[in-house]
């Protein structure tokens, strides 16, 4: 099944949802990803939490463990928040470019197809929120076209052999999220889509180190995803198209990633940004680029 039959069981998802706001929230288990779920306004894409590789490591204990995506729609803005064991800034490799491996770009695709034949043409949009090999300007961009750069930063060459190594050799459970390991939306012959090739810069976006300082509803622990670090960024909405998305984030390496399915309403007026929330005053991040930064923890990577 792909990522976009999925939408057509959306009434499936709904009725879930429904369910689980009437009885008690279920804790997800360390080895199953979980589709999208509603929990308190923000829309979850929980990963399997056995699947982000560090030599033989995998699960807590890795640095490269990738919990969840989550996602909320407010008045003018969209927010989306990471839940992993990877810091913002990265992780020092002397096998990788740069000497350090950190987070991909964020893309967002509103297109009807998948990734794995085409770019979506001027439906794809990415966001570059860390210091990595894209070597642009933080920002959002339009009309984006992909690249893969897990071979120079010590990492998979291609998608499904991460897959392979996760479930066959590790004892793992490998899983996007809101995308099956084995969905068709990638290209599993080829390396993840990690970076930006070309992209209309369109401006620049708001980091937000601690969401849940931000917003007091985001609750990745609802469904035992406890990753070390939880941040996030918001989008002007504004410059997004209105309709179904599908958002996804690999590590450089291509060690672990997540996708999440998820809507942009548009006219949201009961949702505004909450007063305490750090994007009211701040000033908008990403108008200059800067040097790539040596990322502080080390780097230990399973090569295949």
């Amino acid at each position: 099944m792909t990522l976009r039959n999925i939408k057509s069981i959306w009434s499936v998802k709904s009725l879930l949802t429904l369910a689980a706001a009437i009885g008690a929230a279920t804790v997800a288990s360390p080895n199953a990803a979980q589709a999208g779920e509603i929990y308190e306004g923000w829309n979850y894409s929980i990963d399997s939490f056995m699947d982000g590789t560090e030599y033989s490591t995998i699960g807590d204990n890795s640095e490269f463990e990738f919990y969840g995506l989550a996602f909320r729609e407010y008045e003018d803005k969209v927010v989306f928040a990471v839940n992993s064991n990877l810091a913002q800034e990265g992780y020092a490799s002397s096998g990788a470019r740069g000497g350090s491996i950190g987070y991909g770009d964020f893309f967002i695709n509103f297109g009807e197809g998948s990734l794995a034949d085409g770019e979506a043409a001027g439906d794809l949009y990415a966001v570059q929120f860390a210091d990595n090999d894209t070597n642009k300007a933080e920002g959002l961009y339009s009309d984006v076209t992909t690249k893969s750069l897990t071979r120079f930063n010590s990492g998979y060459r291609k998608i499904k052999d991460h897959t392979n190594t996760v479930n066959n050799r590790l004892g793992g459970e490998a899983s996007y999220g809101d995308l099956d390991a084995d969905g068709d939306y990638f290209n599993k012959n080829a390396g993840a889509k990690t970076h930006i090739r070309n992209g209309e810069f369109e401006g620049g976006i708001t980091k937000i180190d601690d969401v849940s300082g931000f917003d007091s509803d985001l609750d990745f622990g609802n469904f035992g995803a406890e990753g070390d670090y939880t941040f996030g960024f918001s989008i002007d909405k504004s410059k997004l198209q209105v309709g179904n998305f599908v958002a996804h984030l690999f590590a450089e390496c291509g060690n672990d990633g997540v996708v999440i399915d998820g809507e942009i309403v548009g006219n949201v007026e009961s949702a505004a940004v909450p007063e305490s929330s750090p994007l009211a005053g701040l000033a908008v991040i990403g108008m200059a680029g800067g040097a790539l930064a040596l990322r502080k923890r080390k780097q230990a990577k399973l090569e295949v």
